[in-house]
């Protein structure tokens, strides 16, 4: 049991030090339109608490 957590720790760690690789291209597009103007459209909404408030699409 001991071995699952220190392993789940360490992958914790390895997403938090790499979180580019799970980003958003700006060039990516969903294939279904209603969800890509859906994220599109929060992603103008979201703000960045550490970026001084600036939106997630900036």
């Amino acid at each position: 049991m001991k071995r699952v957590g220190a392993l789940l720790f360490v992958l914790g760690l390895l997403v938090l030090s790499i979180p580019s690789a799970f980003a958003v291209q700006p060039d990516e597009v969903m294939s279904n339109p209603a969800q890509e103007a859906r994220a599109r459209e929060l992603s103008r909404e979201l703000r960045c608490m550490v970026c001084q408030n600036q939106s997630i699409d900036d």
